[in-house]
């Protein structure tokens, strides 16, 4: 990214804010954002993270590896991303009528992009697109939603791109210590907003993945302090990110909006 925070202008503070390439799972991931971002009655702000090497002051790029020579015009590419993004925030208000839904299109890596979009305008929440089970879980333009998942100060969700029963249950990972009372109040409250139950299990990785068969959301809390709790909590969500048949929610140690 540049020195400049694009989104330090923006007029929305809190809210969801939602990762978006122009894929399938990333429309799959704005309409689930959007529906979150009307069930808290919160502003949606849609981010495009465009990919490019390196930008100049003309507005050009050069690829790494290709030469001197290989520069190009990068303008119809950020215009397709302008588009692509106005778009899909038009899906989202007519999906969700009177939903307030902001956009940006900014030039780098999706990862730090998303994670300085959601920490500038104090997130509540931030959503990414997922693959299927079985599949290494991708965020737009490539990045993983692993990575968001260690580095957010907020919950990250990574909506499942498969058939999910939206009737389902929220299940969520408890062991029966204090840390994970977080992921446990995040849980209740959405299922309380979503009028659906809430089903606390044990978090081991073969008992979550078990669950997610049938829910619509599966909540575990992200990795702890110290060499222990990275390694187990670390590999659940890992897990849960890479294999269950849901959306998975990821929530940090600390106190966060629920």
């Amino acid at each position: 990214m540049s020195a400049a925070n694009p989104f330090v202008e923006s007029s929305r503070r809190g809210g969801v804010v939602a990762g978006f390439d122009g894929s399938d799972r990333a429309r799959e991931a704005i309409r689930w954002a959007a529906a979150e971002a009307a069930h808290r009655r919160r502003p949606l702000l849609l981010v495009h993270a465009h990919l490019t090497a390196v930008t100049s002051a003309w507005g050009t790029v050069a690829a790494p590896g290709w030469g001197a020579a290989a520069v190009f015009d990068d303008t119809p590419l950020l215009r397709q991303a302008e588009e692509q993004v106005c778009a899909a925030a038009q899906e989202c208000r007519r999906l969700e009528p009177g939903l307030d839904v902001e956009t940006q299109v900014v030039a780098g890596r999706a990862a730090p992009i998303l994670l300085e979009a959601a920490r500038t305008v104090d997130a509540d929440l931030l959503v990414v697109g997922r693959s299927g089970p079985g599949v290494l879980p991708r965020t737009v333009i490539g990045c993983t939603a692993t990575g968001l998942v260690h580095q957010a100060d907020q919950p990250v969700v990574a909506v499942h791109s498969g058939p999910v029963d939206r009737s389902g249950p929220v299940v969520v990972g408890v062991d029966g210590t204090a840390e994970t009372i977080t992921a446990l109040q995040f849980a209740s409250a959405y299922a309380d907003r979503h009028g659906c139950e809430l089903r606390p299990v044990h978090q081991d990785v073969d008992t979550l993945l078990a669950h997610s068969e049938r829910a619509q959301l599966l909540v575990v809390r992200d990795r702890g302090h110290g060499v222990v709790h990275r390694a187990v909590f670390g590999s659940v969500s890992r897990a849960a990110l890479s294999r269950a048949s849901c959306s998975v929610a990821v929530v940090p140690n600390v106190p966060v909006s629920v």
